[in-house]
């Protein structure tokens, strides 16, 4: 299926590794032109040197600390410097650390707050008014089962993940008539580095062997497997296409059945 976004231009950010790399390599393949952002620089250069042998075409990139206001700033010069503008913004944040809301500190509270919320509202003040001139843009943002579901022992990350999502909700509203379509995609247990360390964690604390740990994660899953970062990255293309220009507002979630919630 043509997706209909060849030659649009898209920001991914923490696209470095796991399911923003995958995103990435998608819009690669759809023919989309690409600045990517992560932290990490030697894992940004590598992938995007990954994609650019797979497309032929030039991936611009540059390190960015989504957390940090000016890295924030020189970031969007760049994109800016690079691009007349961008059709399609992929919010892809790390979340905060593990602790329960009775651990959770002020100073704690304000960082996540930073991170998750406000990393999200700087790059749309940036970029969405271009998409505005041009009536069209898509904005989709990977969140957390926990906007569904709350997930003990992960206070700040509950709580600015659905802050994030009631910002975009309404943002969707405003921005139907562009022609911009805002969503959210919410993860289940995707195979990454970062399930990795959790695994890791269960495996030292518990004091079990992996396949044990990695066990109680599938007894939670109807499908009994994790996804993969492929997976993911499809319906996050797919909410990129001109195909889905009638999805707007939602949050869709890739997780193999693991939100008991019917809604």
């Amino acid at each position: 299926m043509d997706l209909g976004i060849r030659g649009k231009r898209a920001l991914v950010c923490g696209a470095s590794k796991g399911m923003g790399q995958a995103i990435a390599q998608a819009l690669a393949d759809e023919g989309v032109e690409l600045f990517l952002c992560s932290r990490d620089k030697a894992s940004l250069s590598q992938a995007a040197a990954e994609i650019e042998q797979r497309i032929a075409r030039q991936v611009f990139y540059e390190p960015c600390d989504l957390t940090d206001l000016v890295s924030r700033e020189g970031l969007i010069s760049s994109v800016k410097r690079a691009f007349p503008a961008i059709d399609i913004l992929i919010h892809n944040v790390g979340g905060p650390r593990t602790a329960t809301a009775l651990e959770t500190r002020l100073a704690d509270w304000e960082k996540g707050f930073n991170q998750l919320f406000q990393s999200v509202a700087h790059l749309n003040e940036a970029f969405i008014p271009g998409m505005m001139e041009q009536r069209w843009g898509r904005v989709v943002t990977v969140t957390s089962l926990s906007v569904m579901e709350p997930i003990p022992g992960l206070a700040v990350s509950n709580a600015m993940r659905a802050a994030v999502t009631g910002m975009l909700k309404t943002l969707s509203d405003e921005l139907a008539e562009y022609g911009i379509c805002v969503n959210c995609v919410a993860p289940g247990i995707i195979q990454t580095d970062r399930t990795e360390e959790r695994i890791e964690a269960q495996i030292k604390s518990r004091g079990i062997t992996r396949e044990e740990a990695l066990a109680d994660y599938l007894r939670s899953i109807p499908a009994r497997r994790l996804g993969t970062p492929d997976e993911f990255s499809a319906v996050v293309v797919f909410l990129c296409s001109q195909q889905a220009s009638y999805v707007t507002g939602s949050t869709i979630c890739v997780d193999g059945g693991k939100r008991r919630s019917a809604h």
